[in-house]
């Protein structure tokens, strides 16, 4: 049975639920409008997007705040915070993916002196569960809970490569593919061509598709069922990680993904 899209409020941006529950109604609204906005909203912004009052807004952020499913920074600013982080990643044994890929992500960050993170697919979006800083002087990387789209960068092909065929198809089908570059990725068929190559290498790269001069390569990370479940990955300038370093890098950033794989195994597998 398919439920009927729950209808908007006219007078705000809020989707009413039809099931009266008008306070979590607008708590997600919230959450949904700073999810398109990582660099984050003041509470006037977000009152003001959702037609919703200041005093609504504010005491719904503090609660927020205080459950750790937003975060506010000096100037006041919202944005997602790591509470939302830990419902959307896979557990084993009780330990979130984050937690259990740290060691080869740090590893990473020592072999390559570059940004090393983690995301998962998030709906048509990848999303940054978790970054370590790399060691380099000039130091690029992004923070955790920024979304980023899977056709233009490493690790959304990543993951889109290795993927079960029917929910890949799915996933593309509800894709924009915004032009970023003028070499950036614009259809379906081409995006598909790259994820055939992408999947017999075992790593895919972004060579500034996305924001110019800035690159990545990645390489997925595998549950215990072989699911390919995130993607770990180095990023770093153009200047740092040209052509011929990221051929050099791809073995260690496979293998950094495999040290990760290998951490997600259930003990109960581990003989």
């Amino acid at each position: 049975m398919t439920l009927p899209r729950p209808p908007r409020n006219a007078k705000s941006g809020v989707a009413d639920s039809g099931f009266s529950t008008p306070g979590l109604d607008r708590a997600l609204a919230i959450l949904s409008c700073l999810s398109a906005h990582p660099a984050g909203l003041s509470l006037s912004e977000i009152a003001e997007q959702l037609g919703l009052s200041t005093n609504f807004v504010y005491r719904t952020t503090q609660s927020l705040v205080a459950h750790g499913y937003l975060l506010r920074d000096g100037e006041k600013r919202f944005t997602l915070g790591p509470g939302l982080l830990r419902l959307s990643q896979p557990f084993v044994d009780d330990v979130p993916l984050s937690v259990a890929a740290l060691p080869a992500m740090r590893w990473l960050s020592e072999q390559t002196g570059e940004a090393a993170h983690l995301g998962v697919i998030s709906g048509e979006e990848g999303v940054v569960l978790e970054r370590v800083i790399g060691t380099a002087p000039i130091k690029f990387y992004v923070e955790r809970g920024v979304r980023f789209p899977l056709h233009t960068s490493g690790p959304g092909k990543v993951m889109l490569a290795y993927r079960d065929a029917a929910e890949r198809d799915r996933t593309i089908a509800g894709m924009k593919f915004m032009r970023f570059q003028p070499h950036t990725i614009t259809n379906a068929k081409a995006l598909l061509a790259c994820l055939q190559v992408v999947r017999r290498q075992g790593w895919a790269t972004d060579m500034g598709e996305h924001v110019e001069g800035h690159n990545c390569v990645a390489a997925p990370i595998f549950d215990a069922d072989g699911t390919a479940i995130a993607s770990l990955w180095i990023t770093g300038t153009s200047q740092r990680l040209d052509a011929e370093r990221v051929a050099k890098l791809t073995h260690v950033v496979t293998k950094a993904a495999k040290m990760a794989s290998e951490a997600l195994q259930p003990k109960s597998a581990v003989r």
